[in-house]
């Protein structure tokens, strides 16, 4: 490897470009590149934001940052809904009709549909 291609490998990871790109550019091999810089990790950020591929600087002593900013964050979570494990679903019964219902999150409804919630408000007496 020539001094001047160590030269754009690392312009080149500062852009945010990955390994494979890297060394198609350089008409190197991809083991190379991913070794020269698994070897020289002071050439700057080796985090990059998956949403703009800034370089995400860590603090030192803290939890890895993935994204450089709050909106990077927020787009890219947004645009990739099915990434986001959801854990918290819960099934209930309906105080009304006695069918089962899934909610996600800390709920407290009882009933499954409005339907139900107003006729045991009309049965009960409850009606305004």
């Amino acid at each position: 490897m020539k001094k001047e291609d160590m030269i754009v490998i690392g312009n080149m990871r500062l852009q945010g470009k990955s390994a494979g790109a890297i060394a198609a550019a350089l008409g190197l091999s991809v083991n190379t590149v991913k070794s020269y810089l698994r070897r020289h990790p002071d050439m700057g950020c080796t985090h990059f934001c998956p949403q703009c591929g800034k370089p995400v600087m860590q603090a030192e002593g803290r939890k890895e940052k993935k994204f450089c900013s709050d909106q990077c964050r927020s787009r890219w979570w947004n645009s990739h809904p099915s990434e986001i494990n959801k854990k918290a679903y819960y099934r209930l019964v309906c105080h009304q009709c006695g069918k089962e219902f899934e909610v996600y999150g800390n709920s407290r409804r009882k009933y499954c549909c409005r339907e139900c919630y107003w006729k045991h408000r009309k049965e009960n007496g409850n009606c305004v």
